[in-house]
């Protein structure tokens, strides 16, 4: 076959799954530019090649179809990524001192108000909640380690916000603060909000959160093609 018809990949000596209407598994595939020319056995696809063909010897590997998806939201999970977002989830943390640790350094190289914002804490794994089952996340854990910067972080389940007394009084919520429909604020015995806000009681902060300029979105999503 000519340069010009020649496919300009060929991909051979595996498993192709083709998802045809009987889910048909070739030995080989062969590709020109954006196109597949044809599938087949590995003898049938090594007869199209040319000279210019570039062969891939698969050793029994397995191809898939190409997946494009059209709901991807490429900038908004790259932005819950580190350096975009602290990682608090285990196995990245392991207790509640991991995590106050973690934030602390984030506020000392962060400039003065700027907010902390992470991801993925799940009280099951901090060992003081462990030890402890009456022992819940609270804002004085973050307080104590970040006084001064408003700090907001969600769970691993995105069901619960966990933040500071310096992100309850720059988003104005108190113990005068109603919890929105279908949400629920934490609250100590004397009525102020503990620092953990269950479903939609977090948009109360998620709200007030600094929309991403777009350099930081566009690095986020070149991180997630990475």
């Amino acid at each position: 076959m000519s340069d010009d018809t020649a496919p300009t990949l060929v991909l051979t000596g595996g498993q192709v799954l083709t998802v045809d209407a009987g889910f048909t598994v070739a030995e080989g595939v062969a590709v020109r530019g954006r196109e597949i020319l044809a599938v087949g056995s590995d003898a049938e696809m090594r007869a199209l090649a040319g000279p210019g063909t570039r062969i891939v010897e698969l050793g029994g590997r397995t191809v898939l179809p190409g997946i494009n998806d059209s709901h991807l939201h490429g900038a908004a999970y790259g932005m819950t990524k580190p350096p975009f977002a602290l990682d608090v989830g285990h196995p990245a943390v392991r207790s509640l001192a991991d995590i106050a640790a973690a934030v602390g350094r984030e506020a000392d190289g962060a400039p003065a108000g700027e907010w902390i914002i992470g991801l993925g804490w799940d009280a099951g794994y901090l060992a003081e909640c462990l030890a402890d089952p009456g022992r819940f996340p609270h804002r004085r854990d973050l307080d104590a380690v970040a006084p001064d910067h408003p700090v907001c972080l969600t769970d691993f389940s995105s069901h619960m916000v966990w933040v500071n007394s310096e992100a309850l009084r720059r988003c104005g919520i108190d113990a005068d603060t109603p919890a929105p429909p279908g949400g629920v604020i934490d609250r100590d015995p004397d009525g102020r909000p503990t620092g953990i806000l269950r479903e939609s009681a977090g948009r109360l902060v998620q709200a007030e959160l600094p929309a991403p300029t777009p350099d930081r979105r566009r690095r986020a999503i070149q991180g997630v093609i990475r």
